[in-house]
């Protein structure tokens, strides 16, 4: 003899307090010969309940993905950038996005993005950074760091050498601010030629030209990746590099035009 049994299916009208009136399914258990119904709760109350539950999920992945971004060293402004909403809004971006969105797929050697401040290049890099892991820095904050190292407390130099040759993906941004010094590249080198060996990948962000695209008279110009780098990095960079020479115009400047400012 079963001791519980459940009956379903009476129909009940009740009266919510915050809603009004809806119709609940009826549920009669009897258990040991005693019967007790249970009533559904109000459909919009548990909607709403549902609802807050999947707000305070998403609050939550948004807070740790915020933590997984600041120790990647991305900036507030690139919390919400990624490839998918990157505005490719014409044939070169378009190009860039796919060659990133392959790369992504693929790490395997380096990106070189050359260009003026505006077009997408960081947008781009972080959004690929999102995907594989690492870390972002500017050459200014790697020789910083670097710099600081020399003093009492933080990273040794080996420890920041060591993080820099084995993240996932290493993103140099404003390469073209290196600190003009007798071993201002001679990091850069040794950054790029271990990652080379150990087969990881690099991207490399700089607001500059080629010296090949140079219109200056005299070259290089302090415009030209060239004027900032040794040979011996340049070489490693164009060995398994794909160079990306943004010309679209700044977007900030084409998104003013578009509202007549």
């Amino acid at each position: 003899m079963n001791d519980l049994s459940v009956t379903k299916g009476n129909k009940t009208t009740l009266v919510c307090k915050k809603h009004g009136k809806y119709i609940s399914e009826t549920v009669t258990m009897n258990f040991l010969g005693t019967p007790k119904e249970i009533y559904q709760t109000c459909p919009m109350c548990e909607k709403e309940i549902n609802e807050l539950e999947k707000q305070i999920e998403q609050e939550r992945a948004k807070r740790n993905a915020i933590k997984l971004w600041k120790a990647m060293n991305i900036e507030d402004k690139y919390f919400d950038s990624t490839l998918d909403d990157f505005d490719a809004y014409n044939d070169e971006l378009r190009k860039y996005l796919y060659i990133c969105q392959s790369f992504a797929k693929k790490p395997n050697g380096k990106l070189v993005m050359l260009g003026e401040h505006g077009n997408g290049k960081t947008h781009l890099a972080i959004g690929v950074l999102k995907l594989l892991g690492g870390v972002i820095y500017t050459a200014f904050e790697i020789g910083l760091m670097i710099r600081q190292s020399y003093g009492q407390g933080g990273k040794s130099e080996w420890e920041i050498f060591n993080e820099l040759c084995s993240v996932p993906l290493l993103v140099i941004d404003e390469v073209e601010k290196l600190k003009d010094s007798e071993a201002k590249n001679h990091w850069m080198s040794h950054v790029i030629g271990k990652r080379y060996n150990r087969a990881l990948p690099i991207i490399l962000i700089a607001n500059c030209h080629t010296q090949k695209d140079c219109k200056a008279k005299i070259k290089p110009c302090p415009k030209c990746l060239e004027y900032h780098l040794e040979n011996d990095v340049l070489s490693r960079i164009i060995e398994d590099g794909i160079v990306m020479k943004f010309n679209s115009e700044d977007y900030r400047e084409q998104i003013r035009k578009s509202r007549g400012l």
